[in-house]
Formats: C-alpha cells, structure tokens, sequence
C-alpha cells in the first residue's frame, strides 16, 4: 500500500511546487507571463475547439432525444385518449366510457416478412394485464386480436389474417356479418345477403363478443363489395389504421370495458 501511495504524493508535492512557481512567476513578471499564457492558448485553441464543438452537438442531441421522448409520450395520451373517444361514441347507452388509463400501451417488437398480415408481436404481457383475446387498437381502430400471451410478451393475430373472424356490425344498417382477413393486406366483411346495399364509407364496428372484446369499437369502413359466391356477398373493409406501418398499438386492458380501469 505504501509503495502505491508513494508515487501519488510525489506527483502531488510536484504539482503544488509548480503551481507556486507559476503564481511567483506571474506575480514577478506580469508582461511575459500574460504573452506566454496566449501563446499557450493559441497552442490549446485546435485541440479544444473540436471538443467544445463535439460537446455542444452532443448536448443539442441529448436535448432533442428528451424532447422527441417527450413528445412520443404525449402522442401516446392522445391516441389512448382518441380510442376511447371513438369507443365511446360508438356504444350508445353506454354509461362508463373506457378511460385513458384501460389501455395497455405496447411496442411492436418483431414482424415476421412471411406473415406480415398475420401477426405481430408486442412487448407487453401477462405481467402488464395483457390478457387472451383483447383487442388491439392503432389511430383508433382495431387492427388485431391478442392470441398468445407471454409473461412480458404477446402475439396479436392482426383482422388482415385469413384465419381472423369476428362479429362485426355496420353501423348505419345494423346487418351483422363477419369481419376475415386474406393475408394480403384486405379485410372483408363476408356472409351478407347479395340484396344488402352497403355505401360506400360506411362504418364497420365489432358486435357483442365477449367480455374482453366489448361492441362499438371501429374496425374500418364499407370500401367495393366482392365477387358474390353461394348467395353471399362480401365487402372490402378500410381501415383508418396503417396496418402496414405498425410500430406501436392499445391493447383494451381486461376489464376497462365495464369501466374500470
């Protein structure tokens, strides 16, 4: 220990022994010191005006990630708050709205290139009340249906999957039909009479499931009907979300249905 401490306490004494010779000396000659001190600082000058410089980008960025963190946060308050707007409006006669805080924000951790309209997977779980069969939500509208979950992880079955089917209800004419996918991108409303006149821009909300999947919730609009096959004919569904540029979703906390939260 001693032989370690040693060397510290040389280069401690030769460093005050400097400092008092250059306080002495700048005392006693004033005039060379003060041109010694910029001929010093025009020598310093190139190695430190890159690292002010590489300082002050480094805080501008750290500023502009808080501030771009900050404004992520608050587009995520909003978009839960407009989900549960669109909810709300949707279910007439309801009388607890679901609130903000019934939904379980989720990023969209892994999208498989062979299976892009069929399932995603999110980075939330049972631990963060992700439960079977709750819906997902994106600019809200429901995009998918949790189908398997993990303890921080889940899997969403996304409407453009073929092997998605829900109970589905077009809001201005109350038929009833159900809502598959293709997996190619479409989702159809399908099993309706060839004699439905469905508009175009219509509404296509979820019917009356079951208890983590509550009606009223958007799912897209009446877009070009399809081939009739059997009697039945189908009609292409739009989504308001970019099913295609799924980066972050809302997925309806068990329970927030009834109101709680």
């Amino acid at each position: 220990m001693t032989n370690k401490l040693n060397p510290i306490l040389v280069s401690s004494l030769v460093a005050v022994f400097c400092g008092l010779m250059l306080m002495w000396f700048s005392h006693t000659f004033p005039e060379p010191t003060r041109v010694l001190a910029d001929k010093v600082n025009s020598v310093l000058y190139y190695p430190e005006t890159p690292a002010r410089e590489l300082r002050t980008l480094v805080q501008i960025m750290d500023n502009r990630i808080k501030e771009r963190r900050s404004l992520q946060e608050r587009a995520r308050v909003l978009e839960q708050e407009n989900v549960a707007l669109r909810i709300a409006l949707q279910r007439s006669g309801a009388s607890n709205p679901i609130s903000v805080s019934g939904f379980i924000g989720a990023g969209v951790t892994l999208r498989y290139a062979d299976a892009w309209w069929r399932e995603i997977r999110v980075n939330r779980g049972s631990v963060h009340g992700v439960m079977v069969g709750a819906p997902a939500m994106s600019d809200g509208f429901m995009v998918g249906r949790v189908s398997r979950v993990g303890d921080d992880f889940a899997w969403i079955e996304l409407v453009t999957s073929s092997t998605f089917l829900l109970a589905a209800v077009v809001v201005d004419t109350w038929d009833l039909g159900v809502i598959n996918g293709d997996d190619k991108g479409n989702t159809w409303l399908m099993y309706l009479p060839p004699e439905k006149e469905l508009n175009e821009g219509m509404l296509v909300s979820t019917a009356l499931v079951g208890d983590y999947l509550p009606p009223g919730i958007p799912l897209g609009m009446i877009s070009d009907p399809g081939e009739t096959r059997d009697g039945l004919t189908p009609f292409r569904v739009v989504s308001g979300a970019r099913l295609s540029q799924l980066y972050n979703v809302q997925i309806l906390r068990a329970g927030a249905e009834r109101g709680s939260s």
